[in-house]
């Protein structure tokens, strides 16, 4: 009964352990994955702006043409 009882509380000592690493690796695997999120987040937001900086810029350099384009285009009378 003895030896009973020892082998029942060394289970229960190995399974708390094996419990805790779990749940340590567990809380180390959320702590990396949601610090990468942030980081992805403003990364993707930095390379967001530069490509709006990018499509406004390049608007811009082509608005004139285009608006020219369009009035000749409106007002070319053809028969």
């Amino acid at each position: 009964m003895a030896r009973l009882r020892q082998a029942k509380e060394e289970a229960e000592r190995e399974i708390a352990e094996h419990r805790a690493q779990v749940e340590r690796e567990f809380q180390r695997k959320l702590s990396e994955s949601s610090g990468d999120s942030g980081a992805n987040v403003k990364r993707l937001e930095q390379e967001t702006e530069v490509k709006i900086h990018h499509l406004k810029a390049g608007a811009e350099k082509i608005q004139y043409d285009v608006v020219q384009m369009l009035l000749k285009h409106v007002t070319t009378v053809k028969n």
